[in-house]
């Protein structure tokens, strides 16, 4: 594996609920290439701006720009090319020539941090060589756009821009962390709008305007651009570079839930925050967050003035209280009082959460990638999952574990899941219950219902209870899913050494309670080819078997409470044998249907549903 990196130190941030854990360190996931995820900050449109193109730069001429700084490697710096390198189309069938990169004349710019290799650091920036005359705009708000292409990991990229030549520069960070999570891919045809406005400082702008792209890594990924344009900045254009979900606590920056079972009919309902940045050219006196969701919900928040260029803050803090089973869909976007938002690509977006029989979760069921473990922890044991909230009384039967692609030395490995409670005056967590030990029988992503040991476990409400997926290490590890990035310390693990961690730029685990009554029943293992169908059945279901010599045989079914609702000796058979079920007597409900041939049984579910 590639990249291994250890982030230890101080926590940032709390926790959204009422206790703070104690938590030894906080570290990366052990990323590498088969976590690659497509990222999830909002592109900028593609449209034209309203004002003048001032200056425009396709990387048509060689000495037009020029690495001013670096570290002097052999490869990997920044040049102007024309083809993706062999290193990184070699490496995922996904990268491919975007299409953004085609407008001029099919050169552009790019760092291959990659190429630079293991221990090489990079610092380097890549400078326009000549002045750029913008005397004539005067004061006019400005845009810097360009077309990028790129896979994020540690490293950090940049636009600076100068009015006097050079000798100051305003920096003017772009795709951070926040909004570029560590390991994630650019989407087609992505094109980065800065306003550099205030690069001009107090004054107009000059004739010496100066612009360059800063990269800083240590053998991460690769950044290119081309097209690189100023133009008039539009006067309306708030931009969101966050959207939030979470329950009702004090703020919109809790814990997000996306599955929330009929169980959990006390779940206090979810509010919702951005993270908006004024891009335009006007202050704007009152910026609001607006959402609408399934079955007429409707939230505002109280409105923002946010100055040109700068970012704060939108909270909804009426909550919405999903009802009824099914998919539920709330839509976000933000509002500038009477004006009109010139771009709308950029802050708006929709979410869903589910309201289901069962199961409860975290994760919004987009797979974006896996962790088999954590920096400087391979091949060794994990547990990792998410921290959830218990609002009603819950009787957990199993946890569903979502498996991601893996290895084909991972067939045969042993996974479980394990439930821990909060102990909220101490602040720690204590074992509760874990699942049965489940092996990886395919390299294919699944989910896995894993049924408690020793039966069912009761939740109470107010109970916050920490779930994690587990294995047990080796050469090569079990892989779990994750899906949506989410916040610092709400997930949380335990290493080899049994010492707790949170994650650095966290995921959600995709991992799941269950309150499914037919989920605290293992089906035992057919050796005789058994089979019932219908399933589920309505008035009636058949059985059948084989047995390949004379044996004694029986049938019987049983409730999930182990009573027996029906049974039948069948005496010596011989050969393939089918028994009819009357199930027009049994309640709906699950069932567990036991064939017992000389003593052996053979056990499978069956759903009666009228």
């Amino acid at each position: 594996m590639k990249k291994i990196y250890l982030l230890a130190g101080a926590l940032v941030g709390g926790f959204a609920l009422n206790a703070q854990v104690a938590i030894t360190q906080s570290v990366a996931a052990q990323n590498d290439r088969n976590d690659v995820r497509p990222v999830t900050k909002k592109v900028q449109s593609t449209e034209k701006v309203e004002g003048q193109q001032w200056w425009a730069n396709g990387f048509d001429q060689l000495s037009d720009w020029n690495q001013t700084t670096g570290t002097g490697h052999t490869s990997g710096d920044w040049a102007i090319i024309n083809a993706l390198p062999a290193n990184i189309t070699g490496q995922q069938a996904s990268y491919q020539w975007p299409a953004t990169f085609a407008n001029s004349s099919g050169n552009y710019a790019m760092i291959n941090s990659d190429a630079a290799g293991s221990g090489q650091n990079q610092d380097a920036y890549f400078e326009f060589t000549g002045n750029i005359d913008l005397s004539g705009a005067g004061n006019a708000p400005m845009y810097l756009t360009f077309a990028e292409y790129y896979r994020h990991y540690y490293d950090q990229n940049f636009v600076e821009v100068s009015n006097d030549g050079g000798l100051n520069w305003t920096i003017f960070q772009v795709n951070p962390d926040t909004e570029v999570p560590v390991n994630t891919n650019c989407v087609a045809s992505e094109v980065e709008t800065v306003n550099i406005t205030p690069a001009k400082g107090t004054g107009p702008w000059t004739n010496q305007v100066k612009i360059r792209f800063h990269y800083i890594g240590a053998w991460d990924w690769f950044w290119g651009v081309d097209d690189v344009k100023i133009v008039e900045a539009w006067n309306n254009d708030i931009k969101v570079t966050n959207w939030y979900q979470a329950t009702d606590v004090a703020t919109t920056w809790g814990v997000d839930y996306y599955h929330i079972p009929a169980s959990q009919s006390a779940f206090p309902g979810l509010t919702f925050g951005a993270k908006a940045n004024n891009n335009g050219g006007a202050n704007q006196a009152a910026v609001t967050l607006n959402a609408t969701a399934t079955g007429g919900y409707t939230g505002t928040s109280a409105a923002v003035a946010i100055a040109a260029t700068a970012t704060d803050t939108l909270s909804i803090s009426t909550p919405y209280i999903p009802t009824g089973l099914g998919t539920k869909t709330i839509n976000l976007t933000t509002g500038i009082g009477s004006a009109t938002d010139a771009n709308l690509a950029n802050n708006q977006t929709s979410m869903d959460v589910f309201v289901t029989n069962y199961e409860y979760s975290r994760d919004n069921n987009v797979a974006s990638g896996s962790i088999s473990n954590v920096s400087s922890q391979p091949n060794q044991p994990l547990e990792i999952g998410n921290e959830m909230e218990i609002f009603n009384n819950m009787t957990v039967t199993n946890i569903k574990l979502r498996l991601a692609t893996q290895g084909s030395a991972a067939v045969g490995s042993e996974y479980l899941a394990k439930i821990y409670l909060l102990d909220q005056t101490a602040g720690t967590y204590n074992y509760l219950a874990e699942t049965a030990i489940s092996t990886v029988t395919s390299t294919t992503a699944t989910w896995a219902s894993l049924p408690i040991s020793g039966g069912p476990v009761t939740l109470n409400a107010g109970d916050i209870v920490l779930v994690t997926a587990c294995h047990f290490g080796g050469a090569t590890e079990v892989r779990f899913a994750y899906a949506q990035n989410t916040y610092e310390q709400s997930v949380i693990g335990y290493l080899a050494d049994a010492s707790l961690f949170s994650l650095t730029q966290p995921n959600a685990i995709m991992i799941r309670l269950s309150d499914d009554p037919s989920g605290a029943v293992t089906e035992v293992e057919n050796t005789i080819g058994m089979s019932v169908y219908p399933n589920p059945a309505i008035n009636q279901a058949t059985v059948s078997f084989a047995v390949n010599n004379a044996a004694t045989a029986s049938v019987n079914v049983t409730d999930l409470t182990g009573k027996v609702v029906y049974t039948s000796a069948l005496g010596a058979v011989n050969g393939a044998q089918k028994v009819t079920l009357n199930t027009e007597s049994l309640t709906n409900g699950v069932y567990m249907v036991n064939v017992i041939v000389d003593g052996t049984v053979s056990t499978q579910k069956l759903i009666v549903r009228k």
